[in-house]
């Protein structure tokens, strides 16, 4: 048997390709958009693509199943509830998908979404029926579960109890050796409090998993409704798309664009989005630029903060971003990528453009300030979750996928010190904050981290 896993960092998104190694024929589980990885592993092995595995409809990614069946010739297989606008093989309890010597057997698991399926998968080369690994999808992930809310609140109260049965009755009787093989891992927001490990057992997750600790349905209930992240809002869009079929995956040309091309297309309604460090974008920006840096998170905030619609000028730290920053977006069904500010803030301070900039505070320069500032207002963007482990004393918590819509909470007349846990995500902060009128923003380099690191006091914390 060949396995290979292949991982999004950011967007925590895990595929899998699976071979036989006596036929040489493979199959892909829950593929991303981009897919000529895949190709170019299975051209390498010399592997025949026979199938093309999902395991449900998924929220946080656009999905290439479609495109690589077609590309391949492969059998596109989903869930038989999945209800594709297109032509695929459903799947029901039960049924047997053949790699050679695997035997790929679907199990019915609805709970993280309602048409949700794991697919088992025996070696018969090693054992006749025993079980050698599961693809756990969105239900069963390491250190947590999927979340069944994705989809709506009422419907999340009705697929709980469904989840609680799939993963005990079904997924939890696997013997405890059965390699546990997510869809989501650290860093989606599909589960809360994802390990950082990407992979694990039945019988570990049996054990150390905070989930399957839940004595009963009920208490499980109450733990997988309660303490999720929020919901990112790209996540209503991609399930219909996905059920559509999305255009296939097609890399976005290089397109250059002079400072006055980008002042003119801005002016138009286009969003300049800056995607250097925050201490870049906070010496010199653009003015009324969004910036979110080109880290593994980028396309998470992009699509949350952004909608899918609105055309996109980039500012680079360098030329040379545009594929990794376009690739990134297209997997979340962000195409409306215009061009890029051609060598970067340079060429736009060069021709003497308007520039606006946000200070950049050190958490001793904060811890100063709230001292002779009683006006300031000090902003925590961080997770619900971070901030129950302990905040700044005195600070105000508003999730930045929240803040546009609670902008009304803060005084446009008052400064706005905005931390997170780093710098990064405050940065995108202060830059809807200027958009929406405030004049007086400060970031805070470092975050909660250097905080803590400074010895200062964290409100908020058992103790203290």
């Amino acid at each position: 048997m060949y396995l290979q896993q292949l991982f999004v960092e950011g967007l925590g998104h895990a595929s899998y390709l699976l071979a036989s190694d006596q036929t040489r024929e493979a199959a892909v589980v829950d593929p991303r958009r981009d897919i000529d990885t895949y190709l170019v592993q299975a051209r390498r092995q010399g592997f025949q693509m026979r199938y093309v595995v999902e395991t449900h409809v998924h929220n946080d990614f656009v999905s290439g199943a479609r495109h690589l069946a077609q590309c391949t010739g492969a059998e596109h297989v989903a869930p038989a509830q999945a209800e594709l606008h297109y032509a695929y093989r459903g799947v029901r309890e039960g049924d047997e998908l053949r790699l050679g010597e695997l035997v790929v057997r679907a199990l019915a698991t609805p709970g993280h979404t309602p048409e949700h399926v794991t697919y088992v998968v025996v070696d018969t080369a090693r054992a006749e029926q025993e079980p050698v690994l599961a693809f756990t999808g969105g239900d069963l992930l390491v250190g947590s579960v999927g979340r069944p809310d994705l989809l709506g609140e009422e419907l999340g109260r009705q697929l709980a109890p469904r989840l609680y049965e799939s993963l005990h009755q079904k997924i939890l009787r696997l013997p405890d050796y059965v390699l546990v093989l997510p869809t989501h891992g650290a860093g989606s927001l599909c589960g809360r409090g994802i390990a950082g490990a990407r992979c694990s057992t039945i019988g570990y997750e049996r054990h150390f998993n905070p989930a399957l600790q839940q004595k009963t349905s009920e208490a499980f209930v109450r733990w997988v409704l309660g303490g999720s992240p929020g919901i990112p809002t790209y996540y209503q869009r991609l399930r219909p798309l996905n059920q559509a079929g999305a255009a296939p995956f097609r890399a976005f040309a290089p397109r250059p664009l002079p400072p006055l091309e980008v002042q003119r297309l801005a002016r138009q309604g286009a969003l300049v989005l800056d995607a250097r460090h925050p201490a870049a974008f906070g010496g010199a920006h653009i003015p009324g630029a969004l910036n979110v840096w080109l880290g593994p998170m980028f396309q998470t905030w992009v699509g949350w903060l952004v909608p899918h619609d609105i055309p996109l000028v980039f500012v680079f730290e360098r030329d040379e971003d545009w594929p990794e920053a376009t690739t990134m977006l297209a997997r979340i069904g962000h195409e409306r990528c215009v061009g890029y500010l051609q060598l970067g803030m340079s060429t736009w301070q060069q021709q003497g453009l308007p520039l606006d900039h946000v200070p950049q505070l050190s958490v001793q320069q904060l811890e100063e300030l709230i001292g002779r500032e009683p006006a300031l207002q000090l902003l925590d963007v961080r997770m619900d979750s971070e901030w129950q482990a302990g905040y700044v004393p005195g600070a105000k918590h508003v999730m930045l996928g929240d803040l546009p819509a609670r902008l009304g909470e803060l005084d446009r007349g008052r400064s706005v010190a905005a931390y997170c846990g780093s710098g990064n995500r405050s940065s995108t902060a202060t830059a809807l904050l200027k958009r929406h009128g405030f004049t007086t923003v400060f970031n805070v380099l470092g975050g909660m981290a250097a905080w803590r690191a400074a010895g200062y006091e964290a409100a908020g914390v058992s103790g203290q």
